[in-house]
């Protein structure tokens, strides 16, 4: 089911009159994630960053130390079918860090796919691949878009599908009959994405909501997709404006990919959480306040319903029976959000 973006608008902001009533608990999985316990941390980092490599205004070196310098702990560098080595910059920095006492830094490998069908641009993410893997073609925006995916696993590498709705290039039912992937940009900081959709096509949330409704299990990725380091403003793509926070017992590329690939992180614009739980039945969140910013969640669930609406900082709402999943965004006063991952009916 497809909503406009009026009647998403609207029915986001509109009170329940009866919020997550209790009906009888329908099989469930609990969530893989938590709260970070002993060992365990959120660690924030960029998945979809360029450089003079492709079409960016600076070299790795200086990408890389912006992210750093601006207490992320991980960035992948995804310039267009090009793979940046990264092993002699991480030399460079983690020798740095260490003189300077500084926190780890990781590097990740990655690229992103650009290819086309006629004049449709259609683009996917390399994440931690081995080789590049440039274009693949095809017969149609479809058949592209699969080759692409299936040129990333090849390669090794996690392909999550970059910006559908830049020049409206992928729409839901592209995406619907592709398979091997798992992860979708719900927000890109790139000026030109369209990420809140328009003129009768869909946000990128109202599109992975109608994806998880037809029982496509994607997670919800922000980045940045920055490009200008040098230059700033509101149409320049600029670093900053999209991440990942991901819960993993350490900095390596194996414990970041292994807690990407299922799943167990959040997706933010500036919104911080403390806790994600999903435990029998129910999906709780620990808000991380900031100033004097207040703080809306929206639970959503099966066709962009929204489940619940709460302004508390520790909100909380049951996946009731039939609904198949259910999602949070949380949005602060200051415009700012978080998206968790959909938990589901087992």
């Amino acid at each position: 089911m497809r909503m406009t973006n009026a009647r998403w608008f609207l029915t986001s902001l509109g009170f329940l009159a009866a919020a997550c009533a209790i009906p009888a608990t329908p099989e469930l999985q609990d969530s893989p994630w938590s709260a970070p316990g002993a060992g365990e941390r959120w660690f924030k980092g960029n998945t979809h960053t360029h450089t003079i490599n492709s079409d960016g205004d600076s070299p790795p070196s200086v990408v890389a130390r912006w992210y750093r310098d601006q207490g992320y702990d991980f960035l992948v560098l995804t310039d267009h079918n090009f793979l940046t080595r990264v092993e002699v910059l991480q030399g460079e920095i983690d020798r740095e860090n260490a003189r300077g006492k500084k926190p780890p830094f990781l590097l990740v490998p990655g690229e992103e796919v650009s290819d086309k069908f006629d004049k449709a641009e259609i683009h996917v993410n390399a994440l931690d691949s081995s080789r590049v893997v440039g274009e693949q073609g095809g017969r149609s925006r479809r058949d592209v878009l699969q080759r692409c995916i299936d040129g990333v696993r090849a390669a090794g590498g996690v392909p999550p599908a970059s910006h559908p709705n830049f020049k409206w290039t992928l729409s839901a039912d592209a995406l619907a009959t592709a398979k091997h992937y798992r992860h979708f940009e719900v927000y890109n900081g790139h000026p030109d994405i369209h990420n809140w959709g328009g003129g009768g096509s869909p946000s990128l949330e109202e599109m992975w909501d109608d994806l998880l409704t037809r029982g496509v299990r994607l997670y919800g990725v922000a980045v940045d997709d920055a490009h200008h380091f040098l230059t700033w403003g509101n149409r320049k793509s600029n670093p900053g404006r999209g991440w990942i926070m991901v819960h993993a017992r350490e900095l390596t590329r194996e414990a970041i990919r292994a807690a990407f690939e299922r799943g167990d992180f959040y997706a933010s614009t500036g919104v911080e959480l403390d806790k994600i739980e999903f435990r029998s039945g129910v999906l709780r969140l620990s808000i991380k306040p900031r100033g004097d910013a207040r703080y809306t969640t929206w639970f959503m669930t099966r066709g962009g319903r929204v489940a619940a609406r709460e302004v508390s900082l520790d909100p909380s709402c049951p996946l009731k029976a039939g609904d198949g999943y259910l999602r949070a965004r949380v949005t602060s006063s200051a415009g700012e959000h978080a998206w968790t991952q959909p938990v589901f009916e087992a």
